[in-house]
């Protein structure tokens, strides 16, 4: 049964008529008529990541699917929230003045226009990552199924659109912040251990305190983290702390 988690792809391929279904749909599948096109962007998304870069309804697209082949269509789900995009946000503070060496631009468009597949070339470009540089991928429409692939290693995302078929996606490190100002020694320190234990490779922990940590210092360079400090704000003081590995 075609479900929202159905793969566009093999779908298309199987039922090449839905291409003209789904074209005169909705403007955003117009692309999908392009060959090379076709097989870039429907390779790996699902029904509702492709409803989501549309901007419909998941369930209203298969059920434009599912009554173009004769197919029962499904009663509709609970929306998760699955392959939605962001909103439409100012550029989040971890961007903000970044110096150029910081970013990594990955131009993928002409790749796609000629149908060669930009994956493994985009996670070649993910690796190279570190010491708190940031992707910078442009392409003709925005990849939905990215944030949750690139998600897994720790990188949050951000997205411009500067028209239809021309999209800019920043990937940078997420942050977790723990603010241990207040505390008595040694709960500073014993919070941030513990958060360290649970950070998923990729990510950073910032750690907002009162004081400068003397003696968590020699413990993150034990434990094999980075960190760099930051004493701009009067009376706060911010380290940034990330696995060497990560780091670069």
């Amino acid at each position: 049964m075609i479900s929202r988690h159905t793969t566009l792809g093999p779908l298309l391929d199987a039922h090449p008529v839905l291409v003209d279904v789904l074209a005169g749909y909705h403007a955003g599948f117009v692309r999908l008529r392009d060959p090379r096109t076709r097989k870039v962007m429907a390779a790996r998304v699902t029904v509702a990541q492709a409803a989501s870069m549309a901007g419909v309804a998941p369930d209203e697209l298969l059920g434009v699917i599912c009554r173009a082949l004769g197919e029962p269509v499904p009663e509709p789900e609970p929306d998760a929230g699955e392959g939605a995009a962001p909103g439409r946000e100012p550029r989040p503070a971890a961007l903000a003045a970044l110096p150029a060496s910081a970013i990594v631009h990955l131009d993928v468009r002409e790749d796609i226009a000629r149908g060669a597949e930009p994956f493994a070339k985009i996670m070649g470009a993910v690796k190279s990552l570190g010491g708190g540089r940031v992707l910078v991928l442009r392409a003709p429409f925005e990849p939905i199924p990215l944030y949750d692939v690139l998600g897994t290693r720790g990188l949050a995302h951000w997205t411009e659109r500067h028209a239809a078929d021309d999209w800019s996606v920043w990937f940078y490190p997420s942050t977790t912040v723990l603010d241990v100002r207040g505390l008595e020694p040694p709960q500073p320190m014993v919070a941030v251990l513990e958060a360290l234990d649970r950070l998923a490779p990729g990510d950073r922990l910032e750690v907002v305190h009162d004081r400068r940590p003397m003696f968590l210092y020699p413990q993150l360079d034990e434990r094999g983290f980075a960190h760099e400090t930051d004493e701009r704000e009067p009376g706060v003081v911010r380290i940034v702390i990330r696995r060497k590995a990560d780091a670069g």
